[in-house]
């Protein structure tokens, strides 16, 4: 059977000749040995990866032949019944009983980077391979690219011509929320331009569990249902924000408060309210310069943000009347006027993010655009499945050691809604196991996992 691309190694580069810092030397340790997928010898670390999710995992096979077929795929088509035109609509709902009835798949055709989804597609082309024996994570994006183009995203002149199919979820989904988006607003407002601490550790989470509000898991009852609200610390299953705060006050001293943090940003509607509200307390420190969220290119996921959903979204909050939400939406305008809040949306990683590679997989104008990042926060469990290739990894490995390939420091903030996870304990997931069966996929738990590539690392 095909098997994707393999994981890197990871080598320090000649010219990092100086003393690696103390912190986090577990990448490069003094000795060899062999720990699980990691193999380590001094100077570099390879990794063995297990095979892809696929449907003989009873979440997947849900996911791929109920939850997306026929209902997201069905709802999208009730929400965009008077925007699309009817051949539109009966080629979305013709991918759902293709889904349904386990077809073979078919090359794509339309977008901007089809050449190279079809690249990728071609080894699962070239066997006649079905909808039910992709990879989980090739299967899931493809199916996003396939309802774009039926509804006519990329066909010129046609009704569903650049329109987000999943655009009235996406406001009503934020609708919703905005009670939860005036109580983060309020957060944002007592922490003030105080840097690190406490504020800081707030902003964060709150930027975490804004995760929660995933439409490709979640109705947007599911959603209202759990109020967006912070969960307990013990609900963090993994938890170096202090890790992660410490990188940027270290990257704040070297470069005299002039920090850039990069976004790989998921769902729109409170995630995104939250994420927006962190990168106003960022910038507003003094100690970060620049704050860019690299966003999708097209729609995705159902909710995942693309510009538009940013400049809808503080549209709605200066229409709120919290006195506080509405004057934080205007400051936030300011910032992306002005440069130091940036978005993305067209560039080759932006391109990247929403392909069915994994991250190691970055090409080299991806990885040149976050190499001058001092910390990425990669937001949400897609991003996560991807950084891992959404490999069988077992639970025990080391997050560290496993994205020492990504181009910059990386923050992972996501809550779990598939299942695949590192960086637990042993102990600690046959705690879960035994008092919340479901901890891997119901969203109820949160992880906050650091990677801090040594300087000079280099992936071959």
């Amino acid at each position: 059977p095909h098997r994707p691309p393999p994981l890197p190694s990871t080598r320090r580069s000649p010219r990092a000749s100086a003393p690696l810092p103390r912190l986090r030397m577990t990448l490069f340790p003094t000795g060899s040995g062999v720990t699980g997928a990691v193999s380590t010898t001094r100077g570099r670390v390879s990794v063995t990866a297990p095979g892809e999710l696929d449907n003989s995992d009873p979440f997947v096979l849900d996911t791929m032949t109920i939850r997306v077929p026929t209902k997201i795929i069905g709802r999208t088509c009730e929400y965009n019944a008077a925007d699309l035109d009817a051949p539109a609509l009966a080629g979305m709902e013709a991918v759902a009983e293709q889904m349904r009835g386990d077809a073979k798949i078919t090359a794509l055709s339309k977008g901007p980077n089809v050449d190279h989804w079809n690249k990728c597609l071609e080894p699962y082309l070239s066997k006649g391979t079905t909808w039910g024996s992709l990879p989980w994570y090739v299967g899931e994006t493809y199916v996003y690219h396939r309802l774009l183009e039926a509804s006519g995203y990329w066909d010129k002149g046609a009704k569903g011509e650049g329109w987000d199919i999943f655009k009235a979820e996406k406001k009503e989904a934020l609708e919703l929320a905005m009670p939860q988006v005036e109580a983060r607003a309020a957060v944002r407002a007592e922490a003030g331009d105080r840097w690190g601490g406490a504020e800081a550790r707030a902003m964060l989470l709150m930027s975490l569990w804004g995760n929660q509000g995933d439409s490709s898991l979640f109705t947007i009852q599911d959603m209202t249902d759990m109020g967006g609200e912070a969960k307990s610390d013990d609900r963090i299953i993994v938890d170096e924000v202090d890790d992660a705060w410490n990188v940027l006050a270290a990257a704040s001293s070297r470069t005299n408060k002039a920090v850039s943090v990069h976004f790989l940003n998921d769902n729109s509607g409170l995630e995104l309210a939250s994420d927006l509200l962190l990168s106003h307390y960022l910038l507003s420190t003094g100690h970060v310069k620049e704050v860019t969220l690299h966003l999708k290119p097209y729609p995705f996921f159902v909710s995942d943000a693309m510009p538009s959903d940013v400049h809808y979204t503080l549209s709605r909050m200066a229409s709120s009347e919290d006195a506080e939400t509405k004057k934080l939406s205007g400051e936030i305008g300011e910032l992306i006027k002005k440069g130091s809040l940036v978005l993305t949306t067209d560039a080759s990683l932006n391109n990247f993010l929403a392909s069915p590679e994994p991250m190691w997989c970055m090409p080299s104008a991806a990885r040149k655009a976050l190499s001058p990042s001092h910390l990425t926060i990669a937001k949400g469990d897609l991003m996560y499945r991807k950084l891992l290739g959404d490999r069988t990894f077992d639970t025990s490995e080391v997050f560290d050691q496993l994205i020492s390939y990504f181009p910059s420091p990386l923050l992972s903030l996501r809550t779990c809604k598939s299942p695949v996870a590192v960086g637990v304990r042993q102990d600690k997931v046959a705690q879960l196991n035994e008092a919340h069966p479901t901890w891997m996929v119901d969203g109820q738990c949160g992880m906050v996992q650091l990677c801090v590539p040594p300087p000079g690392a280099e992936v071959g």
